[in-house]
């Protein structure tokens, strides 16, 4: 197996994850209601997005992201959906349809962008916004 290869039996689906949580499990019985549960599912269908991310750690990789984001997308077998997710930077529809914040945060730095501005996206506010909610900035 090469380290492109997906892992065996882990291999990305199609399907986009329920967002329903198994019944029963206590786990996620308390999640509020507009919060994506990152499960096994979840993270076995954002694979090809995960994989896309991560190759940007490499800067030749991140240059030929920046110069033609499609074509770099279709080298990961993106479907149309996850290429309008990345393209339209929306960040709640990637981690939806499996995107590991941590892992792609890699294309948010790619493009210029950071966590606080990810995270202030994600929550529909601005940074200054998002800032003033955070413990050390006065916030919550």
């Amino acid at each position: 197996m090469s380290a492109d290869d997906p892992p065996s039996g882990n291999a990305p689906s199609d399907n986009p994850p329920s967002d329903n949580p198994p019944s029963g499990s206590a786990r996620f019985d308390n999640a509020p209601p507009d919060m994506t549960v990152f499960d096994g599912e979840r993270s076995a269908a954002g694979y090809r997005i995960n994989k896309l991310s991560a190759s940007l750690i490499d800067p030749e990789n991140r240059t030929a992201f920046v110069a033609d984001e499609d074509a770099y997308c279709r080298r990961f077998d993106l479907t149309d959906d996850e290429r309008r997710l990345i393209a339209d930077r929306d960040w709640n529809g990637v981690v939806a349809a499996g995107g590991n914040i941590y892992v792609f945060l890699k294309i948010a730095a790619t493009i210029g962008s950071n966590l606080i501005e990810v995270g202030a996206e994600m929550r529909g506010e601005t940074v200054e916004q998002f800032m003033a909610t955070r413990p050390m900035h006065g916030g919550g």
